[in-house]
Parts: C-alpha cells; structure tokens; sequence
C-alpha cells in the first residue's frame, strides 16, 4: 500500500529545495543584482512613455521597447555619461586643490576672524579657532571629492564588468517594459497573500517608489542646477562637482543644499567679495529654499510621501551599502518596508492597539 507524504513535510521540504536554488542563483548573479534592479526600477517609470510609444507603433511591443531605450539613451545616457566625466575631473582637482583654496582665503596674514565682514554674527568667537576650520575645511573638501573619484572611476574608465553590467541594464529594461505587469502579476501570484494584499504591494509599492524617486531626482536636478550656477557665475571652482554634491544631500528637506552655497557665500565674503557673498546668501535663502517648498510637494504629493527622515536615512543607508546607485536604491527598499509594515498593521491589527 502506497504511504501518502504528509502535507506539512512536503511543504517543508518543497520551501528548503526553493530557498537552495534562490541562493545558489543569487550568489550566481549577485554581480548583476544592481544592475536588474536598476532596469527594474527604471523601467517603472519609463512605462508610462513607453505606453504612448506603443499606441503609435500599433502596439509593436518590440519595436516601441527599443524606441523607448534608444531615446532614453540619447537624451539622458549620452548627457549623463559626459556630465559624470565632468564631476569626477574637477573632482580630481578639487581634492588636489583642496587646502590651497581654503588657505586662500587667509593670505596677508589675516586670520579668519580678521577676514569677515565686522557684521558677521561671531566673527570674534571663530578667531581663536583659525587654523582648525583651514584644517577641516580643507580635510572635509578633500574627502569628498576622494570619494566622487572613487566611486566613479569605474564608470569613466569604462571597465569590462562596467560594459558587460550596462549590457544587462539595457537588456533587462527591453525585458522589463514589454513584460513588466505580467512579470508582476506572476511574482504577486506567488505571494501567500490575499488579493487586497497583493494589489496593496504592487499598486502602492510601485506608488511610494515612484513618488520618492520622483521627489530625490527632481528636486536635486533643479537645486543641483541653482547652487552650481550660482557658484559659476560667482566664480568658485569645481561649479559642476558642488552641483552634484547638491544633488545628493537635497534629500534633506530644507537643508541640503544649504550645506553647499551658504559655506561658499562664507568663503565669498572672507575673500573679500562682500557683492558676490551677499548675493549668494540671498540666491540661496530665497530661490534654492522654494524648490523645497513649492516643487517638492507638487512632484512627490501627500499620500504617497515617505516621511524626510526615512528618506535621509535611506539615501545615505543605501550610498554606503551600494555607493552613488544607493541614491536611487536605498529609497527603493524604504518604500518596500512602507508597504509590507502597512499589510502587517492589516493583518494583524486585533493583535496591535486600536
């Protein structure tokens, strides 16, 4: 007589069979994980271009894909790729120059202190400390730009393994947009999860990263654009690499940017350049903080907003876990987290307070 398999073992042993070929796969293509999950996230929000295109190619999904990737590329690649050349050269230089251009501002034997303006609030308590802010100042400048160079060298240098992840990141998006919801649906399908449930991971996961994503990129780019103008005109060096550095610390709302143009209007001013100093103070005070406070809420929205610290925590989390992609990842997870603790309140909610 056939001995029928108990339902419980079998299931145990079906999961253990599964989690060894997940991690023998996983390990097999751990090099490429950024890369797939990168198409994957750009893919999201390409889609809703890619859908224009196919309604004009007769839904030739194919042909709409490569259209969609090839415009991609041409207008964000190329520019992208010339713009991060850029960054990492007056990184270079920045990190060569680093203590120099601090001390500048000290020649003529004239301390800090001595150097600001008579009106600048402390200009008597910073004196004592004069040869410590050259020593951070240039230590904290020089860091930076070791770090921009490090993390993007591999980029510029065009490496195999840079070439062969960038084949994959483009591979993977043609995949991606002509088979994206039903790869979703498949993978939810798979999901021990109620169809509420399901539906709650997809539409509001993809929701909160989209939005997120929407809320770093925009609002970077523009006070990226503002501070590093602002910085060109007023003449200080490296105005493309303290762009990017605004671009990745405009995540702190309110603050960010201020990191950047109100050190340089110091600078300004202790140089001497008390026109191009208060200009900037005003540049930054007035036009860079409105970009947090009319564009940031317009992109992001209410409902779909990830709280700004989580957002902080999880930028700088994902930097140092996957250096400058980490940006884009590392909000990503914040938003899986968001919606998996909301299905946990759903589910277990006549266990938690009312």
């Amino acid at each position: 007589m056939k001995k029928e398999i108990p339902n419980t073992f079998r299931q145990g042993f079906v999961l253990l069979l599964l989690f060894m070929a997940l991690a023998g796969f996983i390990g097999m293509v751990r090099e490429f994980l950024i890369a797939l999950i990168l198409a994957a996230i750009f893919s999201g929000l390409l889609y809703p271009f890619y859908r224009r295109i196919l309604d004009l190619f007769k839904n030739r999904s194919a042909l709409a894909a490569g259209t969609t990737l090839l415009i991609t590329a041409l207008a964000v690649g190329l520019p992208l790729a010339a713009f991060t050349g850029m960054v990492t050269s007056e990184a270079i230089e920045i990190t060569k120059k680093a203590r120099p251009i601090v001390k500048e501002a000290l020649d003529n034997n004239l301390s800090f202190g001595e150097r600001l303006p008579h009106w600048f609030p402390l200009k008597e308590k910073l004196e004592p400390f004069n040869e410590t802010i050259v020593k951070k100042a240039s230590e904290a400048t020089s860091a930076m730009g070791s770090w921009v160079v490090s993390s993007l060298s591999s980029a510029t240098k065009g490496t195999v393994g840079f070439l062969i992840s960038l084949f994959i990141l483009f591979y993977a998006m043609f995949y991606f947009l002509m088979h994206g919801p039903q790869s979703l649906r498949s993978f939810a399908s798979l999901l021990p999860l109620s169809e509420e449930d399901r539906e709650e991971v997809m539409n509001r996961g993809l929701m909160v990263t989209r939005a997120s994503l929407k809320g770093i990129l925009v609002v970077g780019l523009f006070e990226g654009v503002l501070v590093g103008s602002a910085l060109w005109f007023t003449g200080i060096e490296g105005s493309v690499f303290w762009g990017s550095v605004v671009f990745l610390l405009a995540a702190i709302p309110g603050l960010g940017a201020s990191l950047v143009w109100l050190p340089a209007a110091v600078y300004l001013l202790i140089i001497g350049n008390t026109g191009y100093g208060i200009g900037l103070l005003i540049w930054g005070a007035v036009i860079v903080s409105m970009v947090d406070y009319l564009i940031r809420p317009w992109v992001v929205g209410s409902d779909a907003k990830l709280p700004d610290l989580v957002i902080l925590i999880s930028i700088f989390g994902g930097i140092i876990s996957f250096g400058p992609v980490g940006i884009i990842i590392g909000p990503v997870i914040a938003a899986l987290l968001d919606t998996i603790l909301t299905i946990y309140k759903k589910t277990f909610h006549h266990l938690l307070p009312s």
